[in-house]
Parts: C-alpha cells; structure tokens; sequence
C-alpha cells in the first residue's frame, strides 16, 4: 500500500469531482481532509491526517498539507481512546493506549472535528486468513529455460475463502543483495520490484510468477492479507483512468480517505538457482 499514490490520486479525484466537460474548476470543497489508516492486530495504530487543497495553474494540481493538532479518537467497546501526534512525522496519530486492542470481528469508529465538522469513519477487522499456503514453497528455476515466449514458473498461493471474501498478495524480497532471474533487469528498477502487491483477489488462490512478482533468486516474504470492501472499493477507484474518474469512493463522511481494518498471515518462500 503506496501512501503517495493513493493520497495523489485521491486528490486528483477531489479536484476532478467539481469539473465539467468544459469547465475545469475546483472542486466545492476547496480544502477536504483526508484519512489514510489500515488497522492490524498485532502492529500499530497509525492515522494519517492531511488535507488536500486544489488549485489550477495550467493544468489540474493540488497540494497535500498535513492536518496537525487535531484531536483524533477511535471508539471501541464505548470507550474513547485520544491518539497523540508523532513530533517526528507531522499529519500522522498513534495510540499510546494499550486499551485499544484491535480484535477481528469487532468495530472501531474513528472521529475528529475539522472545519466545524465532525470527520468519521466506521470499519471491522477481519478474521485472520486460514488455510494459506504456498505450491512449491522452494522454487527451482534453471535460468537457461527463461528465453522469450517459455511459460513461466509458478508458485501458487493459496487459502480458505468460504465467505467469498477479497484478499491481498504482497512478496517482499528478503535478501540483501539482488541477484536477477533475468541477466538483463536494468538495476534501477530493482527496487520497484523488492514490494510488489496485487490487486484485490476475490478468490482463494492466486500463481506468482517470474514476470511480475519473482524476479530475484533468494528468499520472499508472502503475505496473504484479508481486506474489507472498503478498501476493494478505494481500489477500484483510483485504478481507473483519469479520464472516467468520478466522486471518488470513500467510507468518510465529511471527508476522503480511507478507514479500514485487514489482517494477515505470513508465509515464506525461496527461489533457488538451478543447472540440468
């Protein structure tokens, strides 16, 4: 989950919302707050505050400010829990209070006031995903069969899904150093492929290959991440194209963003280098 391009197009989308065909004008609200927060048993509680404030030069733009010295809070079982800002890092709020635990299946509601009204969102935690696994978990591969137009080598992922739920694949490259599959990967895009997520997958496997998730021998790091409609919606949405974008989706009132809760599992992988 990129921040900078969802908290971008979220942007792009609010300026958008208010343009005719004809007429690109700002939108009505011409400073929208906007929420980032993925809550997950286990790691900690981060919202993102900032604020979005369109303007036009010669071309639609906007600019991303953080929303500092709100008063946030997440309700759970009746009970208020005020989030404190992080000095370090302005716009973002955690919770300092260990009361707050997040449990699957359980509702948590976040509020604060901005702009003489109140910002909220509702959301769940899903159950952690069962069943997972991964078909091979170690993964030969012989880079002499690797020429153009060979099929692939899979790794297949998969898990229980009985009530026709959405999840999230990321692999994440454990190693230090990179050693490509491929001799001709340019170097600079290694990087860019150390985290690679999919798309929602409203399935109950998913095949990682060599082309888009797997491009280093060495170790991986797979997570299988259970993810509510909210967030499949907010996915939806900024993937489209620029030029159909409508009133973005979002589960804020009086806001944009998103506020949502998923959980995961972790499961690992190697891919090893082969001679026949």
């Amino acid at each position: 989950m990129k921040r900078t391009v969802l908290i971008a197009t979220i942007a792009f989308a609010s300026v958008m919302t208010g343009c005719t065909d004809n007429d690109y004008q700002p939108a009505l609200e011409a400073d929208v707050a906007v929420v980032e927060a993925y809550l997950e048993p286990g790691h900690e509680i981060n919202v993102y505050l900032s604020k979005m404030v369109p303007y036009i030069t010669e071309s639609v733009d906007s600019v991303q400010k953080p929303i500092e010295s709100a008063n946030v809070f997440i309700r759970y079982n009746d009970m208020d829990f005020l989030l404190e800002p992080a000095e370090e890092d302005p716009g973002r709020y955690v919770c300092l209070d260990s009361g707050l635990v997040l449990v699957p299946g359980d509702e948590y509601e976040l509020s604060f006031d901005y702009h003489d009204n109140t910002v909220s969102a509702v959301t769940t935690i899903p159950v952690k995903p069962a069943g997972t696994g991964l078909y091979p978990d170690v993964l030969q591969i012989n880079p002499n069969d690797m020429r153009p137009g060979m099929m692939q080598n899979k790794v297949t992922v998969y898990w229980d899904n009985p009530d026709n739920g959405y999840f999230l694949i990321v692999t994440e490259y454990l190693d230090s150093a990179y050693t490509p599959i491929n001799p001709y990967l340019d170097p600079e895009v290694f990087d860019d492929y150390r985290k690679v997520s999919t798309k929602p997958v409203a399935d109950y496997s998913y095949d990682l290959d060599t082309r888009r998730q797997l491009l280093f021998f060495g170790r991986y790091r797979v997570i299988v991440y259970k993810v509510n409609e909210e967030y499949v919606n907010l996915y939806e949405n900024i993937s489209q194209s620029s030029l159909n974008l409508t009133e973005p989706l979002t589960n804020v009132e009086n806001g944009l963003g998103i506020f949502t809760g998923m959980n995961s599992d972790t499961l690992l992988l190697e891919v090893q280098k082969i001679w026949w």
